[in-house]
């Protein structure tokens, strides 16, 4: 085997091996959503094995977004996989990459992760939470 062809399969091995890393770390529960989903079954989803005792409309959501574009309704859910809710009063500073962002137009799921909803917010000009 050629030097070039032995290097060649050491960085498609390398790329393969970060994108397994990079979906690995997320939850389960986001995982399973499938997109075209309603936002009423990706909640019921998320919101399994909730540890809070309080009722919740929005289990395992940090913060939640609401934009309309264009006469389209778009919503962005902040999946947090221990319920931590955001607190105004807080004034710690919340590790955004641990948070996965779950994006809806008009009732339904169009992706998940930081790469979809950082492709979107930048097509419809949104400021990004600092990941």
């Amino acid at each position: 085997m050629s030097d070039f062809s032995v290097r060649r399969m050491g960085v498609g091995a390398l790329l393969v091996a970060g994108a397994v890393l990079a979906t690995g770390c997320e939850d389960k529960r986001v995982k399973a959503l499938d997109t075209g989903i309603t936002r009423d079954s990706a909640l019921s989803v998320m919101g399994k094995d909730v540890s809070s005792r309080a009722p919740d409309s929005l289990p395992n959501i940090y913060l939640h977004e609401r934009y309309l574009i264009t006469g389209q309704h778009y919503e962005v859910m902040y999946f947090t996989p221990d319920d931590k809710k955001h607190n105004l009063s807080d004034t710690s500073a919340v590790d955004w990459k641990k948070l996965t962002p779950v994006v809806f137009r008009e009732g339904k799921l169009i992706g998940r992760g930081w790469p979809y909803w950082d492709s979107v917010a930048a097509a419809n000009k949104i400021p990004v939470k600092k990941h």
